[in-house]
């Protein structure tokens, strides 16, 4: 950005005299909508993890110095007068970091990255909020942007997992498991003989109880990662089950915008609705 704008935390006056202060932060876009003809509003995930609403004035005029700046799944850099009342900010200035532009050619990318934009929204406005959550964001926006085809179906199911644990609500599965698991979506625990008949349960196969605590105590996905290049046993049958607690856990997560994404990763989507 220019050495000349004004520096974070400097103030300007508005109409009503009262000052505004210009923050500045890292952030990812998680969602674009209308404001009006011209205007729009941008969710972001800020780089402390905590979520980031922001007006962007005249951002549809052709002659928009935001024009290209800013996209869905891109990390930028912003500069915003910080709001004092409504939570709604107002943007100053945007440079793209990172473009990520295979999100916007890779079909099946895209409808994974949707899904998990909306899980990160989730966890960005709840006590979850954290650096780490912008990393884990971050970092499989990464992986996807490097998917020439169809995203890892392994890697789909660590990010689900991982924000589960960002959440509190990580699913008291055991480490590992000689035999199939029965499991008690309602308490999240394996299923006991005292259990309500009236709680759903639904069996986990032991490979897929051991992926599970795999990936949700993966640290990291790099370029090198064994998730971009396999499907380890017991993926599928772990889709499907995490696909449904999440809905039994989240009700507010969009059930359509998972079932989306999971027919993107091609055979492995009718196991994971």
């Amino acid at each position: 950005m220019d050495a000349a704008r004004p520096k974070p935390g400097t103030r300007r006056r508005t109409r009503d005299a009262a000052p505004a202060r210009i923050d500045r932060t890292v952030a990812t876009v998680l969602r674009i909508f209308p404001f009006s003809n011209t205007s729009q509003m941008v969710v972001w995930l800020a780089e402390d993890g905590r979520r980031l609403v922001t007006s962007v004035k005249g951002a549809a005029r052709p002659k928009s110095a935001f024009l290209g700046q800013y996209d869905l799944f891109q990390t930028c850099e912003l500069l915003y007068y910080a709001a004092s009342r409504d939570g709604v900010h107002v943007a100053r200035e945007c440079d793209a970091l990172r473009r990520r532009d295979n999100l916007r050619d890779n079909w099946r990318a895209e409808h994974c990255a949707s899904w998990f934009s909306a899980l990160a929204d989730i966890a960005a406005s709840s006590d979850a909020a954290s650096p780490a959550l912008f990393a884990l964001f971050g970092e499989t926006l990464d992986a996807l942007d490097a998917c020439p085809g169809a995203p890892p179906p392994a890697l789909f199911a660590r990010f689900e997992a991982r924000i589960l644990a960002f959440l509190g609500l990580r699913p008291n599965l055991p480490g590992a498991a000689s035999g199939a698991v029965r499991f008690n979506l309602a308490a999240g625990r394996p299923a006991a003989p005292d259990d309500p008949a009236a709680d759903p349960v639904v069996r986990l196969p032991g490979a897929a109880v051991a992926l599970f605590s795999t990936l949700a105590d993966s640290p990291s996905v790099g370029p090198g990662s064994s998730l971009l290049r396999e499907t380890p046993p017991g993926t599928l049958p772990l889709l499907r089950f995490l696909g449904l607690f999440l809905r039994y856990h989240l009700p507010d997560a969009p059930a359509d915008g998972r079932a989306l994404a999971v027919s993107a990763l091609g055979p492995a989507g009718p196991a994971g609705r």
